[in-house]
């Protein structure tokens, strides 16, 4: 008997993970993702040098204890930025996803329990914007709009969207024939009641397991559109943008302006992914 058979019916959500994935896996996991976000929300109250004051006398100067990641090409500390830059790129992401499913979510029950032309036109209307190019969309829809915060936000949750709207869809059409879904049809329950009392709290649980992934996606989303210049503006300390401006000082032998953020930028992506997989497994196993 493995040690998540051996579970006991009530176990707790983090002994089911423990049980499911290893302690150390899940512990470190988590730990890791927690600092991360701890250092980004702290950072203001750190003491760290000004993420955005450039300093002449400093400029391309290399890690060394004063600067522990260097300075860039105007003397910013390149430690400091990247510190700062968690809470810009996770902010941004969270913001998107948050919208997504807020809008996602509702479309797909909607979609899933009407069924018909309704259920017809919005997941063609998912796959239209699937099949989209995110970068072009992305740099049309600055070129026309300006660079925002809100506009990046806005781009991002367009293409989550589509994701939480075609995910719930897939756990609602099996549940609008179930017992006590026509129960409470039979009661009297107007649909949308039917659809989002009954039917959406039993179809949330792949939506909390695919959080984290789309937090990730959406920090590479962001970091990709400020490398080309669009989303976040210079000088806001984001990752992308930092990993941009330092990769042309590269040939030169000055890697730290590009390396440290491009570092932080995958082991962020990497954290949120196991993190997704972790969750994940838990729906999985229990479907």
């Amino acid at each position: 008997m493995t040690l998540a058979e051996a579970l006991p019916p009530r176990a707790s959500l983090w002994q089911r993970m423990i049980a499911r994935n290893g302690r150390a896996k899940v512990c470190w996991t988590f730990g890791l993702l927690a600092a991360i976000v701890l250092l980004g929300l702290l950072a203001p109250v750190l003491p760290l040098q000004d993420p955005i004051r450039p300093n002449p006398l400093a400029k391309l100067a290399a890690p060394s204890w004063p600067h522990l990641f260097g300075t860039d090409h105007n003397g910013m500390d390149v430690f400091s930025r990247t510190l700062h830059a968690i809470r810009t790129d996770f902010a941004l992401a969270l913001s998107s996803v948050i919208l997504g499913v807020l809008v996602g979510v509702p479309l797909g029950a909607i979609s899933g329990y009407i069924g018909g032309r309704t259920d017809a036109v919005l997941t063609r209307m998912s796959e239209v914007i699937q099949g989209f190019p995110q970068i072009l969309f992305g740099m049309a829809f600055f070129a026309a709009t300006g660079n925002s915060l809100w506009n990046v936000v806005l781009v991002v949750a367009f293409y989550n969207i589509p994701v939480y709207a075609k995910m719930v869809r897939s756990v609602v059409v099996p549940l609008r024939d179930i017992d006590y879904v026509q129960a409470a049809r039979v009661a009297g329950n107007r649909p949308m009641r039917v659809v989002f009392r009954h039917i959406v709290p039993n179809a949330l649980t792949p939506v909390f397991a695919q959080l984290p992934l789309s937090c990730a996606y959406a920090v590479q989303m962001i970091a990709g559109l400020s490398f080309l210049g669009l989303g976040v503006p210079i000088p806001m300390p984001e990752w992308g943008s930092m990993i941009q401006v330092g990769a042309s000082y590269m040939v030169f032998g000055k890697w730290w302006p590009s390396v440290f953020p491009g570092l932080a930028l995958f082991l962020s992506v990497w954290l949120l992914n196991v993190t997704s997989g972790i969750l994940q497994s838990l729906w999985e196993r229990r479907a």
